[in-house]
């Protein structure tokens, strides 16, 4: 075990606002657990060098899956101990905090848990004898329904809100307050101290942690809206790792800092023409949004905004460069499903042509007045940490979109408000840039094209998150849930890709080494990426000095 960090030592990361910035988890996506990442843990996790391909223990030391996925045992580390003196880590603190997560009902975890788990906690699983807690470190789930992914997804570092591991005795004490006084974890940090939109600091623990003691003793992440600031609090020595859009990157390395890349490609930028409602058809506006509209009308207006988007100025002048093509959204030739011909295919369907983006909206009945004023679209633009350079972004493609005659109007919004459109009201009706993170095809498939079944109570769907909707993804992806075969997960992937791919519902861009700027005279070393949000593992951050 190494030697516990100098006193001196201090790391501190200045990042695009969070999402949600809130001290109850339950509220907040995984962008919005950044400031939880340090002082939690959870039962399985990822390394930035391997990414989503591989699934290592954490919290749990092993487990083990039913043949046909409906069954999981887990056990868990022993002698973990929890900050503060709030004791061991236990099965207790998993079901306090699987029991949170799912505690509200506009919680991101409580409607997808709740659908394999059978019931609105563990507690309730418990009492109706589908979890048995088998001692203090082991324990047995029976699900509702088979579900591949329980280890490698939802109790994985990849969606944190759902088993980032807090004290349940801490709880028991305290109750919600413990969030703002200092909510207990496993993990390598322990909390300080939070302001709101403002900033979170940590300290290394004062004991041997089991698994890593930080080189860096205390830390803080702050949250800063304003590139150029967040530039200046690295050049005048507030902080030693900023994240910045790349366009600023060269100033900062005249001045003698250095870009850390991530190993991976750790996110994409995909453009979402929000609306396209096809199964549910709630809230849906197809004669005023063309984009959104069914069948051939529809393909061709969204083949007409891929073409007006010049990709390849986008990637050299935003990115500096920095990037590889994305030729379908949330698709990877490193994952199941990747089909060789949407690359091949790509330069021929989706290449920079704004003449021809022009003849195909004439096509689609959208002449407008001489080629101008053909129909109205918003574009919203907010940032995001791992992700600076959306805003940028947003203005490229209103101005693209108008040069083919489509009238625009640009509007900036935190993302927070964007989510509450298309995630809770299953309103969005705009075109937004946004960060996709390389992950599991059956876990970014829910997220982007999965309907869900209808509350009876509200007439919306309640399964996804961005709602592209259409009857093969649903069927698809219930039964990537299930498949366990790997040929014929490939196939159900691959067929849900061809459809998104040969009907325009996206308008992918690029994917991206995640960067950040970095004090080489005080930070030596920071391995980092394949996560949303991108920021994670940074106990593991190496000191200068």
């Amino acid at each position: 075990m190494p030697a516990m960090a100098d006193e001196d030592t201090y790391l501190h990361m200045a990042v695009t606002p969070l999402p949600q910035d809130t001290f109850f988890p339950w509220l907040a996506t995984s962008s919005g657990h950044l400031v939880f990442r340090p002082m939690w843990e959870n039962l399985t996790t990822i390394s930035p060098e391997t990414g989503v391909s591989t699934i290592l223990p954490q919290l749990a030391r092993e487990w083990d899956v039913s043949p046909d996925a409906s069954e999981y045992t887990f056990r868990l580390q022993e002698g973990v101990e929890m900050h503060h003196g709030w004791g061991e880590f236990t099965v207790k603190d998993v079901i306090l905090t699987v029991d949170q997560q799912m505690s509200d009902p506009l919680a991101g975890c409580k409607s997808p848990l709740k659908k394999f788990m059978g019931y609105d906690s563990m507690t309730e699983m418990i009492d109706a004898g589908k979890m048995e807690v088998i001692d203090d470190y082991t324990f047995k789930m029976t699900l509702a329904q088979p579900q591949v992914d329980v280890a490698d997804w939802w109790f994985n570092i990849l969606v944190i809100p759902c088993a980032a591991v807090r004290s349940a005795a801490q709880h028991a004490a305290e109750g919600d307050a413990m969030f703002e006084s200092g909510p207990a974890g496993t993990g390598a940090y322990q909390f300080v101290n939070r302001e709101l939109k403002e900033f979170t600091e940590y300290e290394a623990v004062p004991y041997d942690h089991w698994r890593v003691n930080p080189e860096f003793k205390r830390m803080r992440i702050s949250t800063t809206p304003e590139d150029l600031t967040r530039l200046a609090l690295l050049l005048t020595g507030e902080a030693n790792m900023v994240d910045v859009p790349k366009v600023l990157h060269q100033q900062a390395i005249d001045e003698g800092m250095e870009v850390f890349e991530s190993p991976l490609p750790t996110v994409g930028l995909t453009i979402i023409p929000f609306g396209q409602y096809y199964v549910s058809e709630a809230n849906w506006n197809p004669d005023s949004e063309p984009w959104a509209a069914p069948g051939e009308t529809g393909r061709l207006v969204r083949e007409a905004m891929n073409r007006a988007i010049n990709r390849e100025q986008i990637i050299n002048e935003l990115f500096k460069g920095r990037g590889e093509p994305m030729y379908n959204t949330i698709f990877h030739d490193t994952l199941e499903g990747w089909n060789p011909r949407w690359a091949e295919e790509f330069d021929e369907k989706y290449g920079y042509d704004p003449e021809r983006a022009k003849e195909l909206l004439d096509e689609a009945g959208f002449p407008g007045d001489n080629g101008q004023n053909r129909f109205f679209v918003e574009v919203w633009q907010s940032s995001l940490p791992g992700l600076p350079e959306t805003i940028e972004v947003a203005q490229t493609v209103a101005q693209s979109l108008e040069e083919i005659g489509i009238d625009v109007k640009l509007v900036e919004v935190e993302f927070a408000r964007a989510l509450d459109a298309f995630r809770d009201l299953h309103d969005a009706h705009f075109v937004l840039p946004v960060r996709q993170t390389i992950r599991q095809i059956n876990a970014n498939a829910r997220i982007y094209y999965y309907t869900g079944p209808t509350n009876p109570e509200t007439g919306l769907p309640n399964g996804g998150v961005a709602y592209i909707e259409h009857q093969i993804y649903d069927d698809n992806y219930e039964a990537l849930l299930r498949e366990t075969d790997p040929a014929e997960r490939n196939r159900l992937a691959q067929e849900m890709g061809d459809h998104i791919y040969d009907n325009y519902r996206t308008i992918p861009i690029v994917n991206l080494r995640s960067t950040l700027l970095v004090n080489p005279e005080e930070v030596l070393e920071y391995k980092f990426g394949s996560l949303t949000g991108v920021f994670g593992h940074l106990e593991y951050a190496k000191a200068a000095q």
